[in-house]
């Protein structure tokens, strides 16, 4: 595997001092300092749609969001993974989508597992076997 997919959490993370696993994730990403790591469209919307929404803890206005995001795609390593699967094509197990709040999870997974990166997340719950070698893509962040 060549480099990580972080999902909306690990950004979030790493993005907001306030985040409960600010500290955490810090300490992974200064490990992988050499690694390539990505962002998406998904992942970059729902970093603005969380953490600008009035009722996260730490929100703060989309601009600002977007200024903090921007700021850490320029970051040495980072590469943007554009939306290049689709959860249509055949090759997802949808029948094993359980609950909607599996949707993103799975498709961060798919586009993981096609472009051969592991996706980095605190998400103990992804059900991994929605997606063909899903179990091998999955990186939880110590």
């Amino acid at each position: 595997m060549a480099g990580f997919l972080l999902d909306v959490n690990a950004v979030i993370a790493l993005i907001d001092p306030l985040h409960v696993h600010h500290e955490r994730a810090h300490r992974w990403f200064a490990t992988r300092a050499e690694e390539t790591w990505h962002t998406c469209p998904i992942v970059q919307n729902g970093v603005v749609r969380v953490v600008s929404h009035p009722r996260y803890p730490n929100s703060q206005p989309a601009p600002v969001v977007l200024a903090s995001l921007s700021s850490l795609a320029a970051q040495a390593g980072h590469e943007f993974l554009p939306d290049s699967v689709s959860l249509l094509d055949g090759s997802v197990h949808t029948e094993r989508l359980l609950a909607s709040s599996q949707v993103t999870d799975t498709y961060l997974l798919h586009l993981a597992a096609s472009h051969e990166v592991l996706l980095a997340t605190f998400d103990t719950r992804i059900v991994a076997s929605t997606v063909p070698g899903g179990a091998k893509v999955v990186f939880p962040i110590p």
